[in-house]
Protein backbone atom coordinates (compact mmCIF):
# COMPACT_ATOMS: atom_id res chain seq x y z
CA UNK A 1 0.00 0.00 0.00
CA UNK A 2 1.61 3.33 -1.00
CA UNK A 3 1.74 6.23 1.36
CA UNK A 4 -0.11 9.57 1.01
CA UNK A 5 2.68 12.16 -0.88
CA UNK A 6 3.32 15.36 1.40
CA UNK A 7 1.52 17.31 -1.64
CA UNK A 8 -1.23 15.65 -1.28
CA UNK A 9 -1.02 15.54 2.72
CA UNK A 10 -0.46 19.50 2.38
CA UNK A 11 -3.54 19.61 0.20
CA UNK A 12 -6.03 17.77 2.48
CA UNK A 13 -5.02 19.90 5.29
CA UNK A 14 -4.64 23.37 3.93
CA UNK A 15 -8.89 23.60 4.16
CA UNK A 16 -8.80 22.53 7.71
CA UNK A 17 -6.02 25.71 8.33
CA UNK A 18 -8.49 28.31 6.17
CA UNK A 19 -11.66 27.15 8.50
CA UNK A 20 -9.02 27.67 11.87
CA UNK A 21 -7.77 30.81 10.54
CA UNK A 22 -11.41 32.19 9.81
CA UNK A 23 -13.05 30.59 13.04
CA UNK A 24 -10.35 33.10 14.82
CA UNK A 25 -10.89 35.60 12.51
CA UNK A 26 -14.19 35.70 13.27
CA UNK A 27 -14.34 35.24 17.33
CA UNK A 28 -11.64 37.88 17.60
CA UNK A 29 -12.89 40.80 15.08
CA UNK A 30 -16.16 41.64 17.18
CA UNK A 31 -14.48 41.91 20.48
CA UNK A 32 -11.89 43.85 18.73
CA UNK A 33 -14.13 45.91 16.81
CA UNK A 34 -16.40 47.03 20.10
CA UNK A 35 -13.53 47.18 22.10
CA UNK A 36 -11.83 49.64 19.31
CA UNK A 37 -15.22 51.83 18.88
CA UNK A 38 -15.51 52.05 22.74
CA UNK A 39 -12.02 53.60 23.24
CA UNK A 40 -12.21 56.23 20.27
CA UNK A 41 -14.94 59.68 21.22
CA UNK A 42 -18.53 59.37 20.07
CA UNK A 43 -19.14 61.37 17.19
CA UNK A 44 -20.98 64.74 17.54
CA UNK A 45 -24.48 64.44 18.52
CA UNK A 46 -23.98 60.76 19.73
CA UNK A 47 -24.24 60.02 23.53
CA UNK A 48 -21.49 57.59 24.78
CA UNK A 49 -24.42 55.50 26.11
CA UNK A 50 -25.79 55.48 22.46
CA UNK A 51 -21.82 54.69 21.15
CA UNK A 52 -21.59 52.24 23.26
CA UNK A 53 -24.57 50.18 22.27
CA UNK A 54 -23.33 50.56 18.37
CA UNK A 55 -20.21 49.30 19.32
CA UNK A 56 -22.50 46.07 21.34
CA UNK A 57 -24.88 45.98 18.00
CA UNK A 58 -21.77 45.48 15.28
CA UNK A 59 -20.45 42.82 17.33
CA UNK A 60 -23.82 40.94 17.70
CA UNK A 61 -24.05 41.51 14.23
CA UNK A 62 -20.90 39.99 13.07
CA UNK A 63 -21.07 37.21 15.14
CA UNK A 64 -24.38 36.55 13.62
CA UNK A 65 -23.31 36.48 10.22
CA UNK A 66 -20.52 34.65 10.72
CA UNK A 67 -21.40 32.42 13.75
CA UNK A 68 -18.13 31.43 15.57
CA UNK A 69 -20.91 30.83 18.52
CA UNK A 70 -24.49 29.77 18.09
CA UNK A 71 -26.67 32.61 18.16
CA UNK A 72 -28.13 32.07 20.82
CA UNK A 73 -24.91 32.87 22.63
CA UNK A 74 -24.15 36.05 20.92
CA UNK A 75 -27.91 36.78 21.78
CA UNK A 76 -26.92 36.56 25.85
CA UNK A 77 -24.15 39.39 25.31
CA UNK A 78 -26.79 42.37 26.43
CA UNK A 79 -26.38 40.67 29.47
CA UNK A 80 -22.75 40.26 29.91
CA UNK A 81 -21.58 43.40 28.14
CA UNK A 82 -24.28 46.72 29.23
CA UNK A 83 -23.54 46.14 32.67
CA UNK A 84 -20.13 46.15 32.40
CA UNK A 85 -20.24 49.51 30.48
CA UNK A 86 -22.19 51.00 32.43
CA UNK A 87 -25.01 51.63 29.76
CA UNK A 88 -27.75 50.19 31.72
CA UNK A 89 -28.36 47.83 35.02
CA UNK A 90 -28.80 44.32 34.82
CA UNK A 91 -32.52 44.39 36.13
CA UNK A 92 -33.10 46.60 33.09
CA UNK A 93 -31.25 44.58 30.60
CA UNK A 94 -32.50 41.58 31.71
CA UNK A 95 -35.96 41.85 31.33
CA UNK A 96 -36.69 41.34 28.16
CA UNK A 97 -35.35 37.92 28.35
CA UNK A 98 -39.14 37.32 30.35
CA UNK A 99 -41.05 39.09 27.75
CA UNK A 100 -44.48 37.75 27.75
CA UNK A 101 -44.12 36.53 24.15
CA UNK A 102 -41.36 34.49 25.16
CA UNK A 103 -43.32 32.51 27.29
CA UNK A 104 -46.45 32.53 24.11
CA UNK A 105 -43.30 30.84 22.36
CA UNK A 106 -42.49 28.28 24.87
CA UNK A 107 -46.35 27.37 25.40
CA UNK A 108 -46.56 27.37 21.87
CA UNK A 109 -43.10 24.98 21.48
CA UNK A 110 -44.41 22.89 24.16
CA UNK A 111 -47.98 22.52 22.58
CA UNK A 112 -46.20 21.40 19.05
CA UNK A 113 -44.31 19.06 20.75
CA UNK A 114 -47.15 17.40 22.60
CA UNK A 115 -48.24 17.33 18.65
CA UNK A 116 -45.22 15.41 17.56
CA UNK A 117 -45.08 12.90 19.96
CA UNK A 118 -48.21 11.32 19.19
CA UNK A 119 -48.15 11.62 15.53
CA UNK A 120 -50.90 14.06 14.92
CA UNK A 121 -49.31 16.18 12.58
CA UNK A 122 -48.36 13.28 10.58
CA UNK A 123 -52.02 12.42 10.51
CA UNK A 124 -53.35 15.94 9.66
CA UNK A 125 -50.62 15.92 6.99
CA UNK A 126 -51.67 12.83 5.44
CA UNK A 127 -55.59 14.23 5.51
CA UNK A 128 -54.82 17.10 3.45
CA UNK A 129 -52.66 14.85 0.85
CA UNK A 130 -55.47 12.26 0.36
CA UNK A 131 -58.20 15.14 -0.47
CA UNK A 132 -55.94 17.18 -2.07
CA UNK A 133 -56.25 14.87 -6.25
CA UNK A 134 -54.08 12.89 -7.82
CA UNK A 135 -53.15 14.85 -10.60
CA UNK A 136 -49.32 16.35 -10.64
CA UNK A 137 -49.75 20.14 -9.46
CA UNK A 138 -52.69 18.78 -6.77
CA UNK A 139 -50.12 16.35 -5.33
CA UNK A 140 -48.02 19.47 -4.92
CA UNK A 141 -51.27 22.03 -3.99
CA UNK A 142 -51.34 19.73 -0.96
CA UNK A 143 -48.17 19.07 0.34
CA UNK A 144 -47.76 22.96 0.39
CA UNK A 145 -50.65 23.75 1.75
CA UNK A 146 -50.24 20.59 4.65
CA UNK A 147 -46.89 22.08 4.93
CA UNK A 148 -48.02 25.34 5.32
CA UNK A 149 -51.03 24.99 7.81
CA UNK A 150 -48.04 22.84 10.27
CA UNK A 151 -45.85 25.73 10.20
CA UNK A 152 -48.31 27.94 11.49
CA UNK A 153 -47.99 25.84 14.71
CA UNK A 154 -45.31 23.93 14.84
CA UNK A 155 -41.81 24.57 13.89
CA UNK A 156 -41.05 25.81 10.22
CA UNK A 157 -37.97 23.20 10.65
CA UNK A 158 -39.68 19.96 12.13
CA UNK A 159 -42.67 20.68 9.91
CA UNK A 160 -40.42 20.52 6.92
CA UNK A 161 -38.47 17.46 8.58
CA UNK A 162 -42.15 15.59 8.95
CA UNK A 163 -43.00 16.81 4.93
CA UNK A 164 -40.21 15.70 3.13
CA UNK A 165 -39.95 12.00 3.98
CA UNK A 166 -43.88 11.69 3.00
CA UNK A 167 -42.84 13.94 0.10
CA UNK A 168 -39.33 11.39 -1.16
CA UNK A 169 -42.37 8.24 -0.72
CA UNK A 170 -44.67 9.52 -2.78
CA UNK A 171 -41.91 10.50 -5.40
CA UNK A 172 -40.24 7.03 -5.14
CA UNK A 173 -43.57 5.44 -6.08
CA UNK A 174 -44.21 7.95 -8.81
CA UNK A 175 -40.91 6.75 -10.49
CA UNK A 176 -41.69 3.50 -10.63
CA UNK A 177 -44.87 4.39 -12.31
CA UNK A 178 -43.05 6.15 -14.71
CA UNK A 179 -44.70 8.78 -16.76
CA UNK A 180 -45.05 12.32 -15.53
CA UNK A 181 -44.70 11.03 -11.80
CA UNK A 182 -41.11 10.07 -12.84
CA UNK A 183 -39.85 13.82 -14.11
CA UNK A 184 -37.46 16.17 -13.12
CA UNK A 185 -40.27 19.17 -12.58
CA UNK A 186 -42.03 16.51 -10.37
CA UNK A 187 -39.57 16.03 -7.84
CA UNK A 188 -38.19 19.85 -8.04
CA UNK A 189 -41.67 21.21 -7.35
CA UNK A 190 -42.38 18.66 -4.47
CA UNK A 191 -39.54 18.84 -2.73
CA UNK A 192 -39.73 23.26 -3.23
CA UNK A 193 -43.07 23.51 -2.53
CA UNK A 194 -42.30 22.53 1.14
CA UNK A 195 -39.66 24.52 1.30
CA UNK A 196 -41.81 27.12 0.46
CA UNK A 197 -44.46 26.91 2.32
CA UNK A 198 -42.40 25.67 5.40
CA UNK A 199 -41.34 29.30 4.92
CA UNK A 200 -44.27 31.46 4.27
CA UNK A 201 -46.67 29.37 6.41
CA UNK A 202 -44.72 30.53 9.65
CA UNK A 203 -45.62 34.18 9.11
CA UNK A 204 -49.34 33.51 9.40
CA UNK A 205 -49.47 33.23 13.58
CA UNK A 206 -47.35 35.39 16.27
CA UNK A 207 -45.85 31.68 17.57
CA UNK A 208 -45.45 30.82 13.41
CA UNK A 209 -41.78 32.39 13.55
CA UNK A 210 -39.73 34.09 15.94
CA UNK A 211 -39.77 37.54 13.96
CA UNK A 212 -43.37 37.88 14.36
CA UNK A 213 -42.57 37.32 18.41
CA UNK A 214 -39.85 39.66 18.34
CA UNK A 215 -42.01 42.39 16.28
CA UNK A 216 -44.93 42.05 18.68
CA UNK A 217 -42.50 42.02 21.66
CA UNK A 218 -40.68 45.24 20.73
CA UNK A 219 -43.45 47.21 19.95
CA UNK A 220 -45.46 46.67 23.13
CA UNK A 221 -42.10 47.18 25.41
CA UNK A 222 -41.38 50.17 23.72
CA UNK A 223 -44.12 51.92 22.41
CA UNK A 224 -47.05 50.47 24.05
CA UNK A 225 -48.73 49.04 20.85
CA UNK A 226 -50.03 45.91 21.51
CA UNK A 227 -50.20 43.20 18.78
CA UNK A 228 -52.54 40.60 19.52
CA UNK A 229 -52.88 36.59 18.59
CA UNK A 230 -55.99 37.01 16.19
CA UNK A 231 -55.07 41.01 15.37
CA UNK A 232 -51.88 39.24 13.48
CA UNK A 233 -53.93 36.42 12.21
CA UNK A 234 -56.46 39.02 10.56
CA UNK A 235 -53.32 40.69 9.26
CA UNK A 236 -51.20 38.15 8.05
CA UNK A 237 -53.10 34.69 7.42
CA UNK A 238 -54.27 36.73 3.45
CA UNK A 239 -51.14 37.66 2.30
CA UNK A 240 -49.61 34.67 3.68
CA UNK A 241 -52.03 32.45 2.08
CA UNK A 242 -51.99 34.59 -1.44
CA UNK A 243 -48.05 33.99 -1.60
CA UNK A 244 -48.28 30.33 -0.83
CA UNK A 245 -51.32 30.51 -4.01
CA UNK A 246 -48.36 32.72 -6.38
CA UNK A 247 -45.62 30.05 -5.52
CA UNK A 248 -47.75 27.20 -6.21
CA UNK A 249 -48.36 28.72 -10.00
CA UNK A 250 -44.98 30.05 -10.00
CA UNK A 251 -43.56 26.40 -9.49
CA UNK A 252 -46.04 24.44 -11.38
CA UNK A 253 -46.82 26.66 -14.14
CA UNK A 254 -43.68 28.81 -14.69
CA UNK A 255 -40.83 27.58 -13.33
CA UNK A 256 -40.79 23.97 -14.10
CA UNK A 257 -44.33 23.48 -15.06
CA UNK A 258 -46.40 20.19 -14.51
CA UNK A 259 -48.65 18.37 -17.02
CA UNK A 260 -52.23 18.00 -15.94
CA UNK A 261 -52.47 13.88 -15.95
CA UNK A 262 -53.84 11.92 -13.29
CA UNK A 263 -50.87 9.62 -11.61
CA UNK A 264 -51.96 6.04 -10.70
CA UNK A 265 -51.06 4.84 -7.34
CA UNK A 266 -51.15 7.86 -5.38
CA UNK A 267 -54.38 7.27 -3.56
CA UNK A 268 -53.30 3.49 -3.02
CA UNK A 269 -49.80 4.86 -1.06
CA UNK A 270 -51.28 7.32 0.88
CA UNK A 271 -54.24 4.71 2.12
CA UNK A 272 -51.16 2.61 3.17
CA UNK A 273 -49.72 4.76 5.40
CA UNK A 274 -52.87 5.87 6.73
CA UNK A 275 -53.18 2.66 7.52
CA UNK A 276 -50.40 2.29 9.31
CA UNK A 277 -50.65 5.12 11.00
CA UNK A 278 -54.28 3.07 12.43
CA UNK A 279 -57.00 4.23 14.29
CA UNK A 280 -56.35 7.79 15.89
CA UNK A 281 -55.27 7.14 19.39
CA UNK A 282 -57.34 8.26 22.65
CA UNK A 283 -53.69 10.51 23.40
CA UNK A 284 -54.02 12.04 19.99
CA UNK A 285 -57.11 12.81 20.43
CA UNK A 286 -56.94 14.63 23.81
CA UNK A 287 -53.55 16.41 22.35
CA UNK A 288 -55.98 17.46 19.28
CA UNK A 289 -58.85 19.00 21.80
CA UNK A 290 -56.81 20.90 24.16
CA UNK A 291 -54.72 22.42 21.09
CA UNK A 292 -58.11 22.87 19.33
CA UNK A 293 -59.16 24.79 22.43
CA UNK A 294 -56.15 26.99 22.81
CA UNK A 295 -56.55 28.11 19.33
CA UNK A 296 -59.97 29.10 19.78
CA UNK A 297 -58.93 30.93 22.82
CA UNK A 298 -56.25 32.49 20.56
CA UNK A 299 -58.21 33.95 18.07
CA UNK A 300 -61.62 34.50 20.13
CA UNK A 301 -59.87 36.30 22.86
CA UNK A 302 -61.16 40.09 22.72
CA UNK A 303 -64.32 38.70 22.34
CA UNK A 304 -63.98 36.35 25.55
CA UNK A 305 -62.95 39.80 27.41
CA UNK A 306 -65.54 41.76 25.88
CA UNK A 307 -68.01 39.04 27.53
CA UNK A 308 -65.52 38.56 31.27
CA UNK A 309 -64.42 42.41 31.45
CA UNK A 310 -62.71 41.29 35.36
CA UNK A 311 -60.78 38.36 33.24
CA UNK A 312 -57.18 38.79 32.43
CA UNK A 313 -56.70 36.95 29.36
CA UNK A 314 -53.66 37.09 27.21
CA UNK A 315 -52.45 35.50 24.84
CA UNK A 316 -49.37 34.31 26.61
CA UNK A 317 -51.53 32.97 29.37
CA UNK A 318 -53.67 30.95 27.34
CA UNK A 319 -50.41 29.02 25.66
CA UNK A 320 -49.08 28.19 29.13
CA UNK A 321 -52.49 27.04 30.41
CA UNK A 322 -52.47 24.70 27.19
CA UNK A 323 -48.80 23.55 27.66
CA UNK A 324 -49.95 22.98 31.73
CA UNK A 325 -52.91 20.55 30.35
CA UNK A 326 -50.77 18.93 28.26
CA UNK A 327 -48.42 17.97 31.60
CA UNK A 328 -51.68 16.84 33.66
CA UNK A 329 -53.49 15.27 31.03
CA UNK A 330 -53.37 11.44 31.27
CA UNK A 331 -52.19 9.66 28.33
CA UNK A 332 -52.77 6.17 29.74
CA UNK A 333 -53.17 6.57 33.82
CA UNK A 334 -52.60 2.84 34.08
CA UNK A 335 -48.57 3.52 33.60
CA UNK A 336 -49.04 7.08 35.02
CA UNK A 337 -47.93 8.50 31.48
CA UNK A 338 -49.45 12.33 30.59
CA UNK A 339 -49.72 13.81 27.14
CA UNK A 340 -46.14 15.75 27.96
CA UNK A 341 -43.46 14.74 29.94
CA UNK A 342 -40.11 16.98 30.75
CA UNK A 343 -38.11 14.41 28.99
CA UNK A 344 -40.18 15.72 26.08
CA UNK A 345 -39.80 18.96 26.56
CA UNK A 346 -35.90 18.86 26.94
CA UNK A 347 -35.61 18.18 22.91
CA UNK A 348 -37.26 22.18 22.57
CA UNK A 349 -35.29 25.03 21.24
CA UNK A 350 -34.49 27.08 23.90
CA UNK A 351 -32.18 28.82 22.49
CA UNK A 352 -34.75 30.09 20.35
CA UNK A 353 -36.47 31.69 23.30
CA UNK A 354 -32.97 33.50 24.53
CA UNK A 355 -32.40 34.47 20.85
CA UNK A 356 -35.69 36.44 20.96
CA UNK A 357 -34.88 37.83 24.42
CA UNK A 358 -31.48 38.82 23.27
CA UNK A 359 -32.97 40.63 20.09
CA UNK A 360 -35.79 42.35 22.65
CA UNK A 361 -32.63 43.54 24.88
CA UNK A 362 -30.94 45.02 22.22
CA UNK A 363 -33.59 46.73 20.58
CA UNK A 364 -34.95 47.80 24.15
CA UNK A 365 -31.11 49.05 24.60
CA UNK A 366 -31.23 51.19 21.33
CA UNK A 367 -34.13 52.74 22.17
CA UNK A 368 -33.27 53.99 25.59
CA UNK A 369 -29.32 54.73 24.28
CA UNK A 370 -30.77 57.00 22.26
CA UNK A 371 -29.12 55.35 19.01
CA UNK A 372 -32.01 54.57 17.85
CA UNK A 373 -32.89 58.61 17.29
CA UNK A 374 -29.52 59.34 15.58
CA UNK A 375 -29.42 56.46 13.13
CA UNK A 376 -32.90 57.79 11.88
CA UNK A 377 -31.89 61.10 11.81
CA UNK A 378 -29.58 59.79 9.88
CA UNK A 379 -31.71 58.42 7.35
CA UNK A 380 -34.19 61.33 7.48
CA UNK A 381 -32.92 61.57 3.56
CA UNK A 382 -35.14 58.79 2.69
CA UNK A 383 -38.06 60.22 4.59
CA UNK A 384 -38.91 62.46 1.13
CA UNK A 385 -39.02 58.82 -0.79
CA UNK A 386 -42.70 58.12 -1.73
CA UNK A 387 -44.13 55.51 0.64
CA UNK A 388 -44.38 52.81 -1.51
CA UNK A 389 -40.37 53.00 -2.56
CA UNK A 390 -39.31 53.59 1.31
CA UNK A 391 -41.44 50.24 2.01
CA UNK A 392 -40.20 48.38 -0.96
CA UNK A 393 -36.64 48.89 0.10
CA UNK A 394 -36.73 48.18 3.93
CA UNK A 395 -38.54 44.59 2.49
CA UNK A 396 -35.65 43.93 -0.02
CA UNK A 397 -32.80 44.30 2.61
CA UNK A 398 -34.30 42.58 5.09
CA UNK A 399 -35.04 39.51 2.65
CA UNK A 400 -31.55 40.26 1.57
CA UNK A 401 -30.06 40.33 4.91
CA UNK A 402 -31.62 36.82 6.30
CA UNK A 403 -30.05 34.81 3.52
CA UNK A 404 -27.25 35.06 4.94
CA UNK A 405 -27.81 35.26 8.71
CA UNK A 406 -30.72 34.28 11.25
CA UNK A 407 -34.38 36.17 10.34
CA UNK A 408 -34.65 36.56 14.39
CA UNK A 409 -31.10 38.44 14.59
CA UNK A 410 -32.12 40.14 11.14
CA UNK A 411 -35.03 41.88 12.82
CA UNK A 412 -33.67 42.26 15.96
CA UNK A 413 -31.17 44.78 14.20
CA UNK A 414 -32.92 46.29 11.88
CA UNK A 415 -36.93 47.03 13.72
CA UNK A 416 -35.16 49.77 16.41
CA UNK A 417 -33.78 51.33 13.31
CA UNK A 418 -36.74 51.37 11.05
CA UNK A 419 -39.22 51.78 14.12
CA UNK A 420 -37.19 55.08 15.14
CA UNK A 421 -36.64 56.11 11.33
CA UNK A 422 -40.81 56.46 10.98
CA UNK A 423 -41.47 58.06 14.29
CA UNK A 424 -39.30 60.61 13.73
CA UNK A 425 -40.95 61.09 9.89
CA UNK A 426 -44.45 61.58 12.42
CA UNK A 427 -45.65 58.21 11.39
CA UNK A 428 -46.45 54.83 13.47
CA UNK A 429 -43.17 52.76 14.17
CA UNK A 430 -45.63 50.35 12.85
CA UNK A 431 -45.50 51.38 9.72
CA UNK A 432 -41.75 49.98 8.53
CA UNK A 433 -42.07 47.33 11.55
CA UNK A 434 -44.17 45.00 9.98
CA UNK A 435 -42.96 44.77 6.39
CA UNK A 436 -39.79 43.99 8.37
CA UNK A 437 -41.26 41.18 10.39
CA UNK A 438 -42.99 39.80 7.29
CA UNK A 439 -39.72 40.32 4.90
CA UNK A 440 -37.60 38.16 7.49
CA UNK A 441 -39.68 35.17 7.09
CA UNK A 442 -39.15 35.40 2.89
CA UNK A 443 -35.51 33.99 2.63
CA UNK A 444 -36.20 31.28 -0.34
CA UNK A 445 -33.21 31.30 -2.56
CA UNK A 446 -30.08 30.03 -0.63
CA UNK A 447 -30.02 25.94 1.08
CA UNK A 448 -28.45 28.44 4.27
CA UNK A 449 -30.86 30.85 4.20
CA UNK A 450 -33.56 28.63 6.93
CA UNK A 451 -33.64 25.26 8.49
CA UNK A 452 -36.34 23.91 5.84
CA UNK A 453 -34.42 25.15 3.14
CA UNK A 454 -31.34 23.43 4.17
CA UNK A 455 -33.58 19.98 4.85
CA UNK A 456 -35.26 20.31 1.24
CA UNK A 457 -31.59 20.51 -0.06
CA UNK A 458 -29.89 17.60 1.90
CA UNK A 459 -32.75 15.34 -0.40
CA UNK A 460 -29.99 15.40 -2.76
CA UNK A 461 -32.58 15.82 -5.31
CA UNK A 462 -32.00 19.36 -6.66
CA UNK A 463 -29.11 21.97 -6.75
CA UNK A 464 -28.16 25.27 -5.56
CA UNK A 465 -29.44 26.88 -8.93
CA UNK A 466 -32.75 25.54 -9.03
CA UNK A 467 -34.00 26.76 -5.16
CA UNK A 468 -32.08 30.34 -6.50
CA UNK A 469 -34.12 29.70 -9.93
CA UNK A 470 -37.58 28.90 -8.23
CA UNK A 471 -37.07 31.16 -5.00
CA UNK A 472 -35.91 34.56 -6.33
CA UNK A 473 -39.53 34.72 -8.84
CA UNK A 474 -41.12 34.09 -5.06
CA UNK A 475 -38.75 36.52 -3.23
CA UNK A 476 -39.91 38.95 -6.02
CA UNK A 477 -43.79 38.43 -5.59
CA UNK A 478 -43.20 38.44 -1.58
CA UNK A 479 -41.93 42.05 -2.24
CA UNK A 480 -44.93 43.08 -3.77
CA UNK A 481 -47.43 41.17 -1.90
CA UNK A 482 -46.17 42.70 1.32
CA UNK A 483 -45.69 46.50 -0.01
CA UNK A 484 -49.43 45.85 -0.80
CA UNK A 485 -51.15 43.70 2.05
CA UNK A 486 -49.08 46.88 4.30
CA UNK A 487 -51.57 49.66 2.67
CA UNK A 488 -54.43 47.62 1.99
CA UNK A 489 -54.52 45.47 5.23
CA UNK A 490 -52.00 46.28 7.81
CA UNK A 491 -53.40 50.20 8.53
CA UNK A 492 -56.93 49.18 9.21
CA UNK A 493 -56.31 46.32 11.18
CA UNK A 494 -53.33 47.73 13.37
CA UNK A 495 -54.78 50.78 13.55
CA UNK A 496 -52.21 53.13 12.06
CA UNK A 497 -51.39 55.66 9.13
CA UNK A 498 -48.84 58.01 7.53
CA UNK A 499 -50.35 60.86 9.76
CA UNK A 500 -49.97 59.02 12.93
CA UNK A 501 -47.52 59.34 15.45
CA UNK A 502 -48.02 55.64 16.95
Amino acid sequence: MTEPRNEEIVSEARPEMLKRLWLALSLLSGPLLALGLVWMAPPAGMSPAAWQVMALTLWMALWWVTEPVPIAVTALLPVAVLPLMGTSPIAEVAAPYANPLIFLFLGGFLLAEGIQRWGLHRRIALVVLKVSGHRPHQLVAGFMMATAGLSMWVSNTATAALMVPIGLSVLGLLERQGGVGASRNMALTLLLGIALAANIGGMGTLIGTPPNALLAGFMADNYGIEIGFAQWMLLAVPPAMLLLALAWWILTRLVYPLPRDVVPGVEQMLQEQAEDLGRMTRPERRVAVIFALVALAWVSRPLLQNLLPGLELTDAGIAVIGAILLFVTPARWKVRQFLLDWDSARHLPWGVLILVGGGLSLGTAIETSGLAATVAEGLAAFGGWPQWTLVGMVVVVVMLMSHVTSNTATAAAILPLTAALTVSLGASPLLLAVPVAMAASCAFMLPVATPPNAVVFGSGRLSVMEMVRAGALVSLAAVLIITMVLFALAMPVLGFGWASAG
